[in-house]
């Protein structure tokens, strides 16, 4: 981000402080996906507070980040690389604010077990490291052939495609999640509680192909980048 933004880092303290929270929140809240399960209390406890303590380290790195981007935002419409991380930065705010308020027990009576999980995993997968990955791709891809992208207009049809993909993934799982965790909670049946969700699930394959689309489209366009592509004069 600093090299799109052609600003130096905001701050070098900022980046030590979510490398050495994240270190020690990160390692410990697997068990917050576990909370109604056969688990030992003390492993549970432990797992929400350090979910919960996970909002410091995200936002000390996103709050440096944005800091050093402030002033030239239009440097990440103009870059596609640029906008694959800058998306992936905003998706990763949601993972792990998402993370936390899941990891709740109140919480988790409704999301337990169910779709929102999956939703929730989805982003952090495809929308957080995934868009991250593609605008490293991107970035370094010239850089590495010593040719030019050979398609810009191919690059940012991928970023589109895996963008509206993975948003609708996020609603449409999450919907689905919650009407599962509340038919649970009522005292439905699984097999009751399934017929509810099958419209959510064809949607659900709908964005699915469109980011199954940008894969092929972004292969497509890597391979004519490494044959095809424009050589940079050294």
């Amino acid at each position: 981000m600093p090299r799109v933004a052609q600003a130096p880092l905001y701050s070098h303290t900022l980046s030590l402080v979510g490398f050495w929270t994240l270190l020690a929140f990160y390692t410990h809240i697997a068990t917050h996906h576990l909370i109604q399960a056969p688990v030992p209390t003390w492993l549970k406890t432990i797992s929400i507070v350090d979910s919960i303590g996970m909002i410091v380290p995200v936002l000390t790195v996103l709050v440096n980040l944005w800091l050093t981007t402030k002033d030239s935002l239009g440097n990440f419409t103009r870059s596609v690389p640029g906008k694959f991380v800058y998306a992936g930065a905003v998706w990763y705010l949601i993972t792990c604010l998402q993370g936390p308020m899941q990891s709740l027990p109140s919480v988790q009576r409704y999301t337990h077990f169910n779709n929102w999980v999956i939703g929730h995993a989805h982003i952090a997968v495809l929308g957080f490291s995934g868009m991250i990955a593609l605008g490293g791709l991107w970035y370094f891809l010239p850089q590495v052939t010593g040719r030019r992208v050979y398609s810009m207009n191919l690059a940012n049809l991928q970023f589109w495609l895996v963008l509206v993909g993975v948003s609708g993934f996020f609603g449409v799982l999450t919907a689905a999640g919650l009407i599962q965790g509340a038919a649970w909670v009522s005292g439905e049946t699984v097999y009751r509680a399934l017929p509810l969700i099958s419209p959510y699930m064809g949607l659900r394959l709908a964005f699915g192909l469109l980011i199954v689309t940008g894969a092929f489209v972004g292969l497509y366009n890597v391979v004519l980048t490494m044959t095809r592509g424009e050589r940079i004069a050294p």
